[in-house]
């Protein structure tokens, strides 16, 4: 079974915007994702409208299908509210995946935490 880590942070060096930091370790994968899954779901509805996420990749190391699947339904609930979503320092194998998929068309995907803040 794979493990993944992960954290939700408030970014507060920013006083004119809303953003929410997601910062994964690990593994997303079957064994994992509908436990990580709800998290994010819970964060999102207690989020105030106009909230950006962003999703800090550094440390992901491998992402399947149904993961993907779950980014997208995020997207959607995340701009639904009026914020944004911005994936950000995700491996090159990362971010293969998502330029496949299509994710890159709907999530930009950033380099450096200072690019995400920005696109947030």
């Amino acid at each position: 079974m794979a493990e993944i880590k992960y954290s939700i942070s408030d970014l507060i060096d920013d006083p004119s915007k809303k953003i929410k930091v997601v910062t994964l370790d690990g593994q997303l994968d079957e064994s994992n994702v509908d436990n990580f899954a709800p998290k994010i779901y819970e964060m999102i509805a207690s989020m105030d409208k106009a909230t950006s996420v962003i999703f800090d990749f550094q440390n992901l190391s491998y992402l399947n299908s149904k993961s993907i699947g779950y980014i997208a339904d995020f997207y959607n609930q995340v701009t639904a509210k009026g914020g944004k979503i911005v994936i950000t320092k995700a491996a090159s194998n990362i971010k293969d995946i998502l330029n496949v998929v299509g994710i890159d068309q709907m999530i930009p995907l950033t380099q450096t935490m200072q690019e995400a803040k920005l696109m947030a």
